[in-house]
């Protein structure tokens, strides 16, 4: 797929997206009375919010479905991009109920025996791991429920892409999503005044403006590709305690 089909589609799931919101704005603005427009604004804060979250979703599985159809091979991606092609060997290596076929009847409670024996079988295949190639299966990539600013984070870092710098919209993506659960959990019963209606609009333009030119931006400029560029990102486990420490660095 080439940067203007990718770009093309994701213009198409925004525009959709887009319409939707603007033709109930102009619903809650045809409304005469002040307490009706306060109270239907409610439902439309949880449906800003409940389409932030669809095209999250969408935006990152489009991305990994562009990488995917590149032909590419683990020896040409991003450490990140590669992990997640080779996630059954790696799921199959952690599964404790993969035993080694001889022992299993004879010793099926020896944990570490098998453990042994799945190591023995991922580094006898280690050799074809940079020639494996990149096809990421559905559901590795994974947005799970409520989008925050940490669940986009987790995204970023999952698909290799500068995962540290969301400043621009952390406060906006927690400001609809408190929103939206206060609503939801009924801690916000009463309805949306004109300027706090006004924010959440705004909320809701400009995260779906970010995370469209990140995401753009990174397909165009293969940024899931491997770069000599010694100014790249290093990945950096972001459990580590410290993530500007070196001992966080993924080896």
């Amino acid at each position: 797929m080439n940067p203007d089909a990718f770009r093309t589609e994701i213009s198409k799931e925004r525009e959709w997206r887009e319409d939707e919101i603007t033709f109930l704005d102009s619903v809650q603005e045809s409304l005469e009375g002040k307490e009706d427009k306060e109270k239907i604004r409610r439902a439309i804060v949880c449906i800003l919010y409940a389409h932030v979250e669809g095209f999250v979703h969408f935006i990152f599985s489009h991305y990994v479905y562009g990488i995917n159809e590149q032909n590419l091979t683990c020896a040409k991606v991003r450490p990140a991009i590669a992990a997640a092609a080779f996630h059954k060997g790696f799921a199959a290596l952690r599964n404790p109920d993969k035993k080694h076929s001889f022992f299993k009847g004879k010793l099926p409670d020896e944990n570490h025996l098998h453990r042994l024996s799945r190591d023995i079988g991922f580094v006898e295949n280690i050799g074809g791991f940079y020639d494996h190639p990149v096809s990421i299966s559905d559901g590795v990539i994974d947005t799970e429920g409520n989008v925050g600013p940490e669940v986009l984070e987790k995204l970023l870092f999952q698909t290799g892409l500068e995962y540290r710098d969301i400043e621009d919209i952390r406060d906006s993506l927690h400001r609809l999503l408190n929103a939206r659960n206060d609503i939801a959990h009924g801690k916000r019963k009463e309805g949306i005044k004109d300027q706090d209606y006004k924010k959440f609009r705004e909320c809701f333009w400009k995260v779906i403006d970010s995370i469209s030119d990140k995401i753009i931006t990174a397909y165009q400029e293969k940024q899931f590709l491997l770069t000599d560029n010694p100014t790249a990102v290093p990945m950096v486990n972001p459990l580590s305690a410290d993530n500007g420490n070196a001992s966080g660095t993924i080896t």
